[in-house]
């Protein structure tokens, strides 16, 4: 698959998760977006404590996905959001972060009981 190909494949998986979380009532766009169409950093940007790093490969490299989001964190909880294959609906789609990433994420016990 040609660069150009692929950088398209994850740019419409970008803009399949930007339309899901705004269906959920959060206000992001992609960086390319919200960069006047260059591209550095996360690759959806909002405002919560997370960033979002998204991919559209067929080969799995969780490890080098998870650096990359983990350097264009900046402070903030790194995310990967990978499709799975067969899979269009981005609500389908795998997260993959570590457990730290998971436990702020939680919040404190009392917190989460709490959730409906």
């Amino acid at each position: 698959m040609s660069g150009s190909t692929s950088r398209r494949k994850g740019n419409r998986a970008e803009v399949e998760v930007v339309r899901l979380l705004r269906e959920h009532g959060y206000e992001v766009e992609t960086s390319r977006a919200a960069r006047g169409g260059y591209q550095s950093g996360a690759d959806i940007v909002g405002d919560f404590p997370m960033v979002i790093e998204v991919k559209n490969q067929a080969k799995l490299d969780l490890a080098g996905w998870w650096a990359q989001a983990e350097y264009q964190a900046n402070g903030k909880l790194p995310v990967v959001i990978h499709k799975r294959v067969g899979k269009s609906d981005p609500a389908e789609w795998w997260v993959t972060m570590d457990v730290q990433t998971l436990l702020r994420l939680l919040g404190e016990p009392e917190a989460v009981s709490e959730i409906p």
